[in-house]
């Protein structure tokens, strides 16, 4: 007998699609997604990866109805797979689907326990608004602003634009009930909607669009520039409850607040030896904690624990459950 007819799959014949890499963020790209199924499909959901996905969920179900949920800290020396752990939550939290029709819980062999506690989740969800996870990496994103990169994170996982005057531009018109109105106004005057949007202070189509539909706003194409300013200008940073307002915004549906999970990767690493940075993380979570009550899971990741470095420590109050691989 030769070594490879003990494998159920030929090593041999096997590649690492992702290079055995994880990358955790909410790319939904045919190529992203095609490395997701695949990694589903090999996820071995044993030893401490088990343990791991167990404690979340069971914490995080026995929170929801409490005033904060606590957040977790997945650490673990690089290559030890805590990337990998928590993409693996996410597409398993929302059960991601693909464009056959398959699951993300229908594809990943999972133990009796883990999926026992996910059909609770869902069980949850149908009674708050419905299930929702957003994952992503802070350095990735608005970089001199926290808040400001924890929402673009949060407004791609929904869809919207991930610049913060444009995804609140793009909620006022949902809000008004006239976005497939303006877009198919703008379209079909030649123009690209994605396009508009990503200058759309100076966005001639949009702007003809805006005139045509919300003439008591927008008196004429001249204004659109100062009116959008004035309404939605750019900035550098907000405050805490500016950012609280607009997750609340996009993420609430029929006025309900959906179980949500948000997984910050790489946070040791964004944080790294600036002191500032660990303030503001801590007081963006902490925020988020007390505003979202049982209902908001944060999830970040690092190298060491939590308490393993100087800035770190900073946040040993807020990640207090800990989840460590080797």
């Amino acid at each position: 007998m030769n070594n490879r007819d003990v494998y159920q799959k030929d090593p041999s014949l096997q590649k690492l699609i992702n290079d055995g890499v994880a990358n955790v963020n909410d790319d939904k790209t045919q190529e992203a997604m095609r490395v997701l199924r695949y990694e589903l499909e090999t996820f071995v959901c044993e030893g401490q990866y088990e343990k791991g996905l167990a404690h979340i969920l069971d914490t995080f179900l026995k929170n929801i109805d409490q005033p904060q949920q606590p957040a977790v800290w997945v650490s673990g020396f690089y290559g030890s797979g805590k990337s990998h752990l928590v993409k693996m939550l996410r597409a398993l939290w929302g059960d991601t689907q693909f464009s056959d029709g398959a699951t993300a819980r229908g594809i990943a062999t999972l133990p009796v326990g883990i999926r026992d506690s996910l059909r609770e989740l869902s069980a949850q969800g149908k009674r708050h608004g419905g299930l929702h996870a957003a994952s992503g990496t802070l350095g990735a994103s608005a970089s001199g602003s926290v808040r400001l990169a924890l929402l673009s994170i949060i407004f791609k996982s929904v869809g919207l634009p991930e610049q913060y005057p444009v995804a609140r531009f793009v909620m006022w018109l949902k809000s008004e009930g006239i976005f497939d109105e303006i877009c198919n106004q703008v379209e079909k005057a030649g123009y690209n909607w994605e396009e508009e949007l990503d200058n759309f202070y100076v966005a001639e189509g949009l702007h003809e669009a805006l005139v045509a539909i919300k003439p008591n706003l927008f008196a004429a194409t001249q204004v659109c520039v100062e009116t959008l300013n004035n309404l939605y200008p750019y900035v550098q940073d907000i405050s805490n409850d500016e950012m609280i307002k607009a997750i609340k915004q996009a993420l609430t549906r029929d006025g309900k607040f959906p179980l949500t999970l948000v997984v910050l990767d790489e946070v040791q690493q964004y944080i790294g030896s600036d002191s500032q940075r660990s303030i503001d993380v801590q007081e963006v979570v902490e925020s988020c904690c007390k505003s979202f009550g049982g209902k908001l899971l944060f999830i970040g990741t690092g190298q060491t624990a939590v308490t393993g470095t100087e800035n770190l420590k900073k946040l040993e109050g807020r990640f207090t459950i800990r989840i460590e691989l080797s």
